[in-house]
């Protein structure tokens, strides 16, 4: 099957109202339509499982509240294949995620429920409508684990990034304009994209996000992919003038490209 190349399109757009020398800034992702199925399929036979190391007993303390697993898609995946339920038929995605992922690094997906030791894992899946989940097989991805989180606040314009309940930093934002408004929900870090100079609007780093725009149907001829990114205009944090995209100063772009991990949640709340 033909993966589907994308590149990040974050195009200056026409604005309006009180900064009109600033475009609001969102981020394209071009991608391949799945092929269509009329006939669903059961899933392949699980491949050989890799000898691992055995996960430790189980612990009698409780569990880590603040605790995410992250499934990384080991070298033979191809693209994303999830399921209905654990060894259920195969769902039908809107478009074709590869493995590895368009803006770079391994397909990684947030897990929903599930650990190490089972057969199968329920993830977020980084496809519209917003908040999908699927059954992934556990033989084919890498799990680990992650404290780090980030909250963004919608009404407030601003990022925040915890270790367990420790808070590591704080910054204002730039959030969606009321028109197009950043989407609300958990969401996770699909991947890091590292800008190029020419991309300088958004500074040198994008987090992009498992979530889509709920009110643009494309953007310059992409689908419009969530991102937390940089900025050329940090005079402009507090203000609501995006597609939905989150702007932070470079220097917090900086941080949060070192400090957070591809797989961690993004809660964003109005």
């Amino acid at each position: 099957m033909a993966i589907a190349l994308l590149a990040a399109a974050c195009g200056p757009a026409e604005a309006s109202g009180p900064n009109e020398d600033v475009a609001p800034v969102g981020v394209a992702l071009p991608v391949e339509t799945a092929p269509s199925s009329t006939t669903p399929r059961a899933p392949d036979p699980l491949p050989e499982r890799q000898e691992e190391p055995q996960p430790s007993p189980p612990s009698t303390l409780a569990p880590d509240p603040h605790r995410t697993w992250i499934a990384t898609a080991r070298d033979h995946v191809e693209r994303l294949v999830a399921h209905a339920e654990p060894a259920g038929l195969e769902l039908a995605l809107p478009f074709v995620v590869p493995n590895p992922h368009q803006f770079g690094g391994p397909l990684t997906l947030m897990v929903t429920a599930g650990e190490p030791g089972d057969d199968w894992v329920e993830v977020q899946l980084p496809i519209r409508p917003n908040g999908q989940t699927g059954w992934v097989r556990t033989a084919d991805y890498r799990l680990t684990e992650t404290r780090i989180r980030a909250e963004v606040s919608v009404s407030e314009a601003a990022v925040r990034v915890y270790d367990g309940a420790d808070l590591l930093a704080e910054t204002s934002a730039v959030v969606g304009a009321p028109e197009t408004p950043t989407p609300v929900g958990r969401f996770y870090v699909a991947a890091k994209k590292q800008n190029s100079p020419e991309e300088f609007w958004l500074g040198p780093w994008a987090l992009v996000l498992s979530s889509f725009s709920e009110v643009l149907p494309s953007f310059s001829g992409g689908l419009p992919v969530i991102a937390i990114h940089g900025t050329n205009h940090p005079e402009l944090m507090g203000d609501a003038i995006t597609f939905g995209c989150v702007r932070i100063t470079n220097d917090m772009i900086e941080f949060l490209a070192e400090h957070v991990p591809v797989g961690a949640p993004v809660e964003i709340y109005a």
